[in-house]
Formats: structure tokens, C-alpha cells, sequence
């Protein structure tokens, strides 16, 4: 099934949604950056150390928006109008040009997932397997994107609209098959989420879990709640809607998904940026050291552990097997129990925390 030329009324209606949604989501993430400009400067820029997360951050943070600023460029006014497509002498270069905006959306959202992949990797590091089989997964979903940019194609539009517009659509023969660029990143986002749920809501529930802990899932919710909608209705509008509006939500997935990722990284970093006293009974032994693993740290925060407390003022360990973990090993003080031990990384008071040894948070 091809392509019809779409009537006058619904041409123009089509390319004022998706002019209206473009710049809408363009405007979000361009708003997103500036309000958190300083943040970025102040928790990214001036960090010590830097690993892979940070140059996907700052990759997918400027080159997204002014990639996209060439699409907007396209979506108003790009040449391309013709009731016959064969005698079009413009329409060659909205062929070529729909490549490119397919792999901006593309690229934008597989640096996230590597994101997401490494924050995986860092909170399963004994469980390589998990790390694995996220990568092929991810791999999997940049084959599949790539076979369906090849099979992109623009937009008709009718002479009698005066529309001057270029915008991508996949092949509709392949509209079920095209829906996998929505639903198969969404299949990922689910699994990462789940992920972090397994790993993080069980220590919270018992309330053993400190802020860091608590941001990773609250992230976490915030970015899957956002996404999983917007990509949920574009997995039905790939398949349903008409030839103008079936990638509309799109660039709204590749321009909210960046600032979402964006926010809460910048989230995640300042929270390990606070610099707290940790009671360090608190804070994760040298069993588990692992946790703190360069690559989790070079994300988020270092914890150096000081020398353990004197054994006099606490009672034995207990030990806290998380999912498979090795032990995870919480010194209980004795009774009465300080408040502040409620939150083992809450900022206790200098009275309550004077006579402990301590270890503290500080920037990558």
C-alpha cells in the first residue's frame, strides 16, 4: 500500500499539528536547558572526574537541539509539494533529507539507552548477564531502526495546499513492522525500569535506603512514566493514523526523552553532590564494594569510607541480601536509636554525629 495524495483541508491540518507539536517539544527541551544551565555547569562542567555517561549527557544535550533546529527548518518550509512525485525534480532532496531526520531521532534515543544501560550495569555488577543482554537488545533496536530509516519516506503533500514541507514516514507497506521503532525501545525502557525497581524498592521499603538510593527510583518513574506515554501512543499512531500524522509523536519522543535524561542525571549528580556526613556504619562495606563501581561513581558520586567505628558502640551486623547480591552488611547502634538513623543518608546534626567516625560524599 502506497501513498495517496491527502485532500486539501486534511494536508494543511496535518502539517499545523505537526508544526505545532514539533515546536511545542522543541520549546520544552530548550526551556529545560536553560533552567538547568547552571546546574549543568555546576555539577557537569566543574566535576572532577568524567566517565562515558557524561560525554553521552553532553552529546545528546546540544546535539539534539540543534539537529533538530535543521527539521524544524524542513517541516515548514522545505520545497516539496507535487501531486506526481515522478515529475517533482525537488522531491530527490526530501528523499535524501527524511534520512537524516530519521537518524536524528535515532541516535537521540540510543545515547540514552546506553545511558540507561550503564546506570544497569553499574547497579547489577556481579550480574553481567543483565549488562549482556541489555546490550543486545540495544543492538537489536539500532538494526531495526536503521533498516526502517532506509525505508523511509517523505510525506505527500497536494499542490493545491501550498505546503512547502518535508517530513519522514516509514513505508506504509510496512506500518506493523514500522511500529517496532516505538514499542521496542518502550520494551527496553520497561525492562531497565523494572530493573531499577528490583534493585532499589526493597532497601527503601525496609527503610535502609539513603537519598541516592531513593532519587535512582524516583528518577526513574518520573522519566519511564513520561516516555511509556508518549511512546504508547505512538506505537498506535504508526500503525493507524494517516500518512500525516503517524510520526508526529516522534519528535516529541526524541526531543522529551533528551530532557528527561538530561534532568535526571543532573538530578542524580547533584544528589551526590550535597555532601552530607554518612554515619558509616551506614554506608555499604568492603564486601560490596563493587556497588561503588567506577563506572556507577563516575555517573553519579563516590562514597570513601572512613575506618569502621569502635565494635564497642555497636551491636553485631546484621546482614541484607538484596536479589541475589552478596550481603549487603547495616551495623544497628544500640538502643535508644538516634533519629536520624531512620535515614542512614539523611544529614544528621554535628551533636548526633560527633562521636562517629564518618565518611562523606563528594563530586566525581
Amino acid at each position: 500500500m502506497s501513498q495517496t495524495i491527502p485532500p486539501v483541508i486534511d494536508d494543511v491540518s496535518d502539517t499545523i499539528r505537526t508544526n505545532f507539536v514539533g515546536f511545542a517539544s522543541f520549546t520544552i527541551l530548550v526551556w529545560d536547558h536553560i533552567i538547568t544551565f547552571s546546574d549543568e555547569v555546576e555539577y557537569i562542567w566543574k566535576g572532577k572526574k568524567k566517565g562515558p555517561i557524561i560525554y553521552l549527557f553532553i552529546f545528546n544535550r546540544y546535539f539534539t537541539p540543534l539537529g533538530f533546529i535543521i527539521n524544524l527548518f524542513a517541516v515548514r518550509n522545505f520545497g516539496h509539494h507535487s501531486t506526481s512525485v515522478s515529475r517533482d525534480i525537488k522531491y530527490p532532496r526530501c528523499t535524501h533529507f527524511v534520512r537524516y531526520e530519521g537518524c536524528t531521532v535515532a541516535i537521540a534515543v540510543e545515547v540514552v539507552g546506553a545511558m540507561m544501560l550503564l546506570r544497569i550495569d553499574a547497579l547489577y555488577p556481579r550480574q553481567r548477564w543483565i549488562s549482556a543482554l541489555l546490550g543486545l537488545m540495544l543492538i537489536v533496536e539500532t538494526g531495526v531502526n536503521a533498516w526502517l530509516i532506509s525505508r523511509g519516506e517523505p510525506v505527500l503533500h497536494n499542490r493545491g495546499s501550498g505546503v512547502h514541507a518535508c517530513s519522514m514516514i516509514f513505508d506504509p507497506a510496512i506500518s506493523h513492522a514500522a511500529s517496532a521503532s516505538a514499542w521496542y525501545p518502550l520494551l527496553y525502557d520497561s525492562i531497565v525500569f523494572a530493573l531499577t525497581v528490583n534493585r532499589t524498592l526493597p532497601s527503601i521499603r525496609k527503610k535502609q535506603a539513603g537519598f541516592i538510593v531513593k532519587r535512582l527510583l524516583e528518577d526513574g518513574l518520573l522519566y519511564y512514566s513520561v516516555i511509556f506515554s508518549i511512546t504508547f501512543v505512538l506505537t498506535f499512531m504508526i500503525v493507524a493514523a494517516p500518512p500525516g500524522t503517524k510520526n508526529i509523536c516522534a519528535q516529541m519522543e526524541q526531543l522529551i526523552t533528551v530532557a528527561m535524561m538530561s534532568r535526571i542525571t543532573l538530578s542524580l549528580k547533584k544528589a551526590g553532590r550535597r555532601g552530607e556526613i554518612v554515619p558509616t556504619p551506614y554506608v555499604f562495606d568492603g564486601r560490596n564494594a563493587d556497588f561503588h563501581s567506577d563506572t556507577f561513581m563516575s555517573m553519579d558520586s563516590r562514597l570513601e569510607i572512613a575506618a569502621p567505628p569502635p565494635t564497642d558502640r555497636l551491636q553485631h551486623p546484621n546482614r541484607l541480601i538484596l536479589h541475589g547480591r552478596s550481603p549487603i552488611q547495616f551495623a544497628i547502634p544500640p538502643s535508644p536509636q538516634p533519629s536520624f538513623m531512620l535515614e542512614p543518608f539523611a544529614l544528621p546534626s554535628a551533636k548526633a554525629c560527633s562521636p562517629m567516625h564518618t565518611s562523606t560524599i563528594h563530586d566525581v
